[in-house]
């Protein structure tokens, strides 16, 4: 599993940090911290405040772990060619993570699309950032940031509102095809925060649909077996906007997105953008 913390200075990705530390943890993931400035014409590579930041990240996430128990530990030490001009190369020892991938890097540019790319070229399998909390989920110096995200990634999204505990998960599927990945990702969110899970069923017309809930039994099922208890009911479609608006402020709302998913065809990739920028929810976006 690869994943791809996505952050600035501000206090919101520091709490998102937190839960990319808790998921690293149980997964023993690949990890890329990134974070994205404005285009300069300054000389300087990385603005000041978001170079305090990455730095205060990196150590944060490294020393959450006790000695050698850590698979970040940077114990590899090798050298590599290094460009310093357009037309010079100098070979240096640098020391890297021993057994699993742990980069901190930096782009320039939009924000959102800086991350997408970012996320596109590494092949991460998902995507951590954290948003102001409430309805407002903001991200300082971009626009619609944490929105865009969500919707138009190809991998899986978890948006972390700053400060907001969970103590329940609201899952919502359809009959389509459920991944084990998705499966794993949503299992590791209950076990790190000892959530509650109520799994959603959602019928895509009037008339409870076999697929619906034999979906909902197979999901049951599996999370039976890992002894996490889980209460399931069916929604209509057309009421999921409002029971998703009606529901508590300590949820992760989790909703598989799939390409062939009936929420995708309902609602438009702009509809999970919206629901981003006016739930009072953390948010997690299975793909």
């Amino acid at each position: 599993m690869r994943i791809l913390f996505a952050g600035d200075e501000h206090p919101y990705s520091a709490f998102a940090l937190k839960e990319l530390t808790r998921l690293a943890m149980n997964t023993w993931a690949d990890v890329t911290l990134l974070g994205v400035q404005a285009a300069s014409a300054s000389p300087r590579p990385v603005a000041p405040a978001l170079n305090l930041a990455l730095n205060r990240y990196r150590e944060t996430f490294l020393n959450s772990w006790e000695g050698e128990d850590s698979p970040y530990a940077m114990s590899n030490w090798q050298y590599e060619w290094t460009p310093v001009t357009e037309n010079l190369w100098e070979e240096r020892l640098v020391c890297k993570s021993g057994k699993k991938d742990f980069r901190v890097r930096l782009r320039t540019g939009n924000p959102a699309a800086a991350i997408l790319s970012e996320a596109r070229e590494d092949g991460s399998d998902l995507i951590v950032l954290g948003c102001t909390r409430g309805g407002e989920c903001l991200w300082a110096g971009g626009t619609g940031v944490p929105q865009r995200v969500a919707a138009e990634a190809d991998c899986s999204v978890l948006l972390v509102k700053e400060d907001q505990p969970i103590s329940r998960i609201l899952a919502c599927l359809d009959q389509t095809y459920i991944s084990q990945e998705s499966l794993e990702i949503l299992n590791q969110m209950v076990t790190i925060h000892q959530a509650d899970v109520e799994v959603i069923g959602v019928n895509p017309e009037g008339g409870l649909k076999k697929e619906v809930y034999t979906r909902l039994i197979e999901v049951g099922d599996y999370y039976q077996d890992r002894n996490i208890k889980i209460n399931t009911r069916i929604v209509e479609i057309a009421d999921l906007e409002s029971l998703i608006a009606g529901e508590g402020q300590q949820d992760l709302l989790a909703l598989w997105m799939g390409k062939k998913s009936i929420l995708s065809r309902f609602f438009p990739r702009e509809w999970v953008g919206r629901l981003v920028a006016q739930g009072q929810t953390s948010v997690l976006v299975m793909r």
